[in-house]
């Protein structure tokens, strides 16, 4: 049993990563073209360099994987509501490269993660239900 909480920074699947981090270096190129359009570095391409430089603190700070009293809490960007992922529920594991992929609730998901997080967390699931499936390519 877990006595302390843990936490682990991750991204969404793949596809979502990639929707997710253009939106946010839109911003960027934004603020670059006015940049270079107005040939004036002014108040509004500060603006949007600092709504870049928010954007990517808050896509990296507020998504996070938390463990603790076997209960695995998924919170993201946007949504308030966290995704809340009993213990008892999972029933299988799959840890590739950076990827974590749990089979919970009936439903399929999918984190990218570093590689030793990965690891920790899927061996943290393993170790908190005895009966998780656990497999690694």
């Amino acid at each position: 049993m877990i006595t302390q909480e843990r936490r682990f920074l991750y991204q969404p699947n793949p596809l979502s990563s990639i929707i997710n981090w253009s939106w946010t270096l839109l911003v960027l190129f934004m603020g670059a073209i006015m940049w270079l359009e107005v040939t004036t570095f002014n108040w509004y391409t500060l603006g949007l360099f600092a709504a870049f430089a928010l954007l990517c603190w808050l896509e990296i700070h507020f998504r996070n994987i938390t463990m603790a009293d076997g209960v695995l809490t998924v919170s993201t960007v946007l949504n308030h509501r966290h995704l809340v992922i009993p213990l008892n529920q999972v029933s299988s594991v799959k840890v590739t490269r950076y990827r974590l992929g749990i089979v919970a609730q009936g439903k399929i998901y999918q984190f990218l993660l570093p590689r030793n997080s990965a690891i920790e967390l899927a061996g943290l699931i393993q170790g908190a239900m005895p009966a998780v499936e656990m497999k690694e390519d």
